[in-house]
């Protein structure tokens, strides 16, 4: 896994935003009262096991060992992930993230925001 180093630049949220909005948006919905897409909603994801909603169809995109490997979503599993183009045991293909460290860090910037729960 990719681990983000204390001298990384800051993200920002705000133009994390816009790249949010054109790369995962499509999929991923983030907040407590949209609905999943292809993609499950985000909301509340910071310290969440990966593939655990209840409300979600897994069977759309993720496998039975993608389940059993207990990823806790946070920056480094976040940044790892977007790092790939097809996630291994998904179906998920994402392409868009993969070569720019300051786009990575914005978006996990935005999310941070976007996603807590305690904003809500």
């Amino acid at each position: 896994m990719t681990i983000l180093k204390t001298d990384d630049a800051p993200g920002d949220p705000a133009k994390g935003a816009k790249i949010f909005k054109e790369h995962c948006a499509g999929c991923h919905a983030i907040s407590k009262d949209m609905k999943h897409k292809m993609g499950p909603n985000l909301y509340a994801l910071w310290g969440r096991t990966a593939s655990t909603l209840p409300d979600f169809d897994y069977a759309k995109g993720y496998t039975e060992s993608e389940k059993k490997k207990g990823i806790i979503w946070g920056d480094e599993s976040l940044v790892y992930y977007m790092t790939k183009v097809h996630i291994p045991g998904t179906g998920m293909i994402f392409k868009g993230l993969c070569e720019n460290k300051q786009d990575r860090q914005d978006v996990i910037a935005y999310l941070k925001d976007a996603t807590d729960p305690k904003k809500a």
